[in-house]
């Protein structure tokens, strides 16, 4: 082989070489941004969703602070989160946020969604006694799952600032 055949297929591979590293480079930039881009939908999604739960667990909070004690009943029939919440969306894809936004985020809808099933519990209780009177113990139950529900909503409001500061920087 002589020499300029070699010298062009060192030139050829060369070129090949030089536009493949291109090419996978920007590969690579464009896998991430997409990555980043996921991760800043998410959070943006999940903090319009906490932030929109703010002002009605305030609310709740300022309600059980009112009326302290374990005489006190709280019926009421619209959720405090929707079964339909953006959660349920979200709930696969929240581990692909930063490891301590996404823990936060799981202990926040943690404690919201445990006292929504309180609550949900109470009120169907309450059901019940609009057909007949309540027992005693379904009484005593109404207001040991109020008071779960205001420790509950209590927790969830003092992690809801935090939160939307990490879930805001993470968009």
């Amino acid at each position: 082989m002589d020499k300029n055949t070699r010298d062009q297929i060192l030139i050829l591979t060369l070129g090949v070489l030089i536009g493949a590293s291109g090419y996978l480079a920007n590969s690579l930039f464009l896998w991430n941004a997409s990555v980043n881009k996921e991760k800043s939908d998410i959070a943006e999604g999940l903090y319009l969703d906490v932030s929109s739960l703010e002002d009605s667990l305030v609310a709740a909070d300022q309600e059980f602070l009112a009326n302290p004690g374990d005489k006190y009943i709280f019926v009421q029939s619209t959720p405090l989160y929707s079964e339909n919440g953006l959660y349920f969306a979200y709930q696969r894809d929240i581990p692909k946020l930063d490891r301590k936004v996404a823990q936060d985020t799981f202990t926040f809808y943690n404690h919201l969604l445990s006292a929504e099933r309180d609550r949900n519990n109470i009120y169907e209780i309450q059901r019940e006694g609009d057909l007949r009177d309540l027992t005693t113990a379904e009484r005593r139950r109404q207001q040991i799952l109020t008071q779960n529900v205001a420790h509950e909503v209590n927790i969830s409001v003092s992690l809801l600032p935090p939160l939307e500061q990490e879930l805001g920087a993470a968009t």
